[in-house]
Protein backbone atom coordinates (compact mmCIF):
# COMPACT_ATOMS: atom_id res chain seq x y z
CA UNK A 1 0.00 0.00 0.00
CA UNK A 2 1.39 3.63 -0.48
CA UNK A 3 2.10 6.24 1.60
CA UNK A 4 -0.85 8.07 2.58
CA UNK A 5 -1.07 11.60 0.42
CA UNK A 6 -3.32 14.17 1.53
CA UNK A 7 -6.93 15.29 0.35
CA UNK A 8 -9.00 18.35 0.54
CA UNK A 9 -12.27 19.07 -0.59
CA UNK A 10 -14.64 22.59 0.14
CA UNK A 11 -18.31 21.59 1.03
CA UNK A 12 -21.11 24.89 1.69
CA UNK A 13 -17.92 26.83 2.45
CA UNK A 14 -16.16 24.42 4.85
CA UNK A 15 -12.89 22.60 3.82
CA UNK A 16 -12.60 18.79 5.07
CA UNK A 17 -9.53 17.16 4.70
CA UNK A 18 -8.55 13.40 4.46
CA UNK A 19 -5.84 10.98 2.95
CA UNK A 20 -6.09 8.51 0.38
CA UNK A 21 -3.41 5.66 -0.25
CA UNK A 22 -3.50 2.95 -3.21
CA UNK A 23 -2.75 -0.68 -3.34
CA UNK A 24 -2.73 -1.93 -6.72
CA UNK A 25 -6.62 -0.45 -8.22
CA UNK A 26 -7.61 -0.69 -4.76
CA UNK A 27 -8.12 2.85 -3.27
CA UNK A 28 -8.87 3.42 0.34
CA UNK A 29 -9.60 7.43 1.33
CA UNK A 30 -10.05 8.15 5.13
CA UNK A 31 -11.75 10.64 7.01
CA UNK A 32 -11.62 11.21 10.63
CA UNK A 33 -12.58 7.24 12.00
CA UNK A 34 -13.99 6.17 8.38
CA UNK A 35 -12.47 4.93 5.36
CA UNK A 36 -13.95 4.04 2.32
CA UNK A 37 -12.20 1.77 -0.43
CA UNK A 38 -12.74 1.05 -3.56
CA UNK A 39 -11.59 -0.49 -7.23
CA UNK A 40 -10.68 2.33 -9.00
CA UNK A 41 -9.16 1.66 -12.75
CA UNK A 42 -9.77 4.34 -15.16
CA UNK A 43 -10.25 7.65 -12.70
CA UNK A 44 -6.94 9.12 -11.68
CA UNK A 45 -6.72 8.31 -7.51
CA UNK A 46 -6.13 11.66 -6.64
CA UNK A 47 -9.70 12.73 -8.36
CA UNK A 48 -11.17 9.21 -7.11
CA UNK A 49 -10.13 10.28 -4.02
CA UNK A 50 -11.96 13.66 -3.74
CA UNK A 51 -14.93 11.87 -4.36
CA UNK A 52 -14.51 9.14 -1.94
CA UNK A 53 -14.01 11.84 0.84
CA UNK A 54 -17.32 13.70 0.07
CA UNK A 55 -19.23 10.66 0.66
CA UNK A 56 -17.40 10.32 3.77
CA UNK A 57 -17.70 13.87 4.70
CA UNK A 58 -21.51 13.34 3.97
CA UNK A 59 -22.13 10.36 5.87
CA UNK A 60 -20.54 12.14 9.17
CA UNK A 61 -22.49 14.72 9.45
CA UNK A 62 -25.80 12.47 8.54
CA UNK A 63 -24.93 10.24 11.66
CA UNK A 64 -24.18 13.08 13.67
CA UNK A 65 -27.62 14.71 12.44
CA UNK A 66 -29.03 11.54 13.42
CA UNK A 67 -27.45 11.09 16.95
CA UNK A 68 -29.39 14.74 17.97
CA UNK A 69 -25.59 17.11 17.46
Amino acid sequence: MSTPTPVEIELDGKTYAGTWSADGHLLTTRYRDRALTDEVRTTAPAIAARSMLQRLVRLAHEQHEQAGG
